[in-house]
């Protein structure tokens, strides 16, 4: 099978799990369907780490370093809050 085939089929799939989706009244299995989307996301994650060199350890380093010095920093809270929003589309 081609990979024109296999986006064409991706796509029939997905089309087809949103509209089965919209019927779910069970709450467990939507948090279920959650959990798996969130440890789908996770594992894309993981699997594009790679080191940092150092140079831009470094780099980063200084940015955080003249964050720090200008009180130019946000909290835990905003931070989260910001992810949450960006990872929710």
């Amino acid at each position: 099978m081609g990979k024109g085939n296999y986006t064409m089929d991706l796509r029939v799939e997905k089309e087809y799990i949103k509209s089965e989706l919209d019927k779910v009244e069970d709450i467990h299995l939507v948090e279920a369907i959650k959990n798996m989307l969130a440890y789908g996301k996770a594992k894309r994650y993981e699997k594009s780490l790679q080191p940092m060199s150092k140079e831009s350890f470094y780099e980063r380093h200084q940015l955080s370093r003249k964050a720090i010095e200008e009180d130019n920093l946000i909290s835990q809270q905003e931070a989260k809050a910001y992810f949450t929003r960006k990872n929710a589309g």
